[in-house]
């Protein structure tokens, strides 16, 4: 069984690393683990695995950590994901942030049913010039059978928004 969990807290308050022990001390496992600072919110994501008896535990230790670190600590049980026939991709996108860069690129994998495993997206002054840049970087998984049509169909969407593509197979990486 798995325990998906967010948190929101004060940067640098610690929250992450208690609940980083609260595993080890219920002999739950750290699937993944994402965590990030916004201005001054430390945002996390955290995916648990272990028997119902081990999340139970971890799962008790939850709202002590929230009323500690006075933070948000939300937890959803889940299935383990089944394994499928699919090829996770890459796909970077960098344009000017006043095109709906951002919008346009998910429309175009919602319209065709296409997962989205992971985004993340910052936007950013381009040098030399007054303008927004945004930054754009997917994880999708795809079936073998669609991969160069849908290729060609995004490349023709990024040349319609004047925005540079990147589309390769995923590498795994920290």
């Amino acid at each position: 069984m798995q325990l998906a969990i967010t948190i929101l807290g004060q940067s640098n308050d610690g929250v992450v690393d208690a609940v980083i022990f609260a595993t080890t001390s219920s002999q739950t496992h750290i699937v993944d683990l994402k965590s990030s600072l916004f201005n001054t919110t430390n945002c996390a994501y955290l995916l648990i695995e272990g028997n119902w008896n081990q999340l139970s535990k971890f799962e008790s230790t939850l709202h002590a950590i929230q009323k500690k670190f006075d933070c948000s600590i939300h937890s959803h049980r889940v299935e383990a994901a089944k394994e499928m026939d699919v090829m996770p991709m890459t796909v970077e996108v960098i344009g000017l942030a006043s095109s709906g860069l951002l919008s346009k690129i998910t429309q175009f994998f919602r319209e065709r049913d296409i997962e989205q495993q992971e985004v993340s997206a910052r936007m950013y002054p381009a040098p030399y010039l007054n303008a927004q840049l945004m930054s754009a970087k997917f994880i999708v998984t795809l079936g073998n059978d669609s991969l160069f049509q849908l290729r060609d169909e995004l490349m023709y969407l990024c040349d319609s928004l004047n925005a540079d593509l990147l589309f390769e197979p995923f590498k795994m990486g920290v």
